[in-house]
């Protein structure tokens, strides 16, 4: 029988723990087996299945560990799990207002959006056209009042790379985190 694998490699810890949850929320009780070669990931990995209840089996060959789950009972869905739906999705701005159209409008109707963003949203990424929110005040302000309400803002560090942005308080990230879950459906776009 197949054994479900992650494998992590060249990622951040950010990347690692936000692909495993995504599959442990895609497979819940599933035999899994996560592979890498950075001891410090291992750590923070091994600590994060911990916190969730579970035990890994650690073993190490040469430079390469892996964390082995057991499979174990899928959770039976509680009547609260059943009404709450699908946990929010990560969020990618790609732009400073919604277009086309009149861009004062555009600017103002996506500012007022970032106020309905679930609570429990893993993160907000600014990337492209999107970073020119840096340079407007009443924008940064907004984007200082999501990430006061527990949810991270990211600045895309290749597009902070083209353009001359100041990200301000807002962590910069790498692009590969974001962009596998784009390619993926795993986040939502504005």
């Amino acid at each position: 029988m197949d054994i479900l694998t992650l494998e992590l490699r060249d990622v951040t810890v950010f990347q690692a723990l936000v692909e495993l949850r995504s599959l442990l929320a895609e497979h819940p009780g599933e035999a899994l087996r996560i592979v890498g070669q950075d001891e410090t990931l291992r750590v923070n990995v091994a600590g994060f299945l911990e916190r969730q209840g579970l035990r890994p089996r650690a073993t190490s060959r040469g430079g390469t560990w892996e964390l082995e789950l057991a499979a174990g009972r899928r959770p039976a869905p509680t009547p609260s799990s059943l009404a709450a739906g699908p946990a929010p999705r990560p969020v990618l701005l790609l732009r400073s207002a919604f277009a086309p159209g009149d861009r004062a409008l555009g600017r103002r109707l996506l500012l007022e959006t970032l106020a309905y963003l679930e609570p429990g949203t893993p993160w907000l990424c600014l990337a492209h056209q999107a970073l020119e929110l840096l340079e407007d005040p009443v924008a940064v302000e907004v984007l200082a009042g999501v990430q006061a309400r527990g949810i991270p803002v990211h600045v895309s560090l290749a597009s902070l790379a083209q353009g001359e942005a100041d990200p301000g308080t807002f962590a910069v990230v790498p692009d590969a985190g974001w962009q596998g879950l784009l390619a993926r459906g795993g986040l939502n776009v504005l």
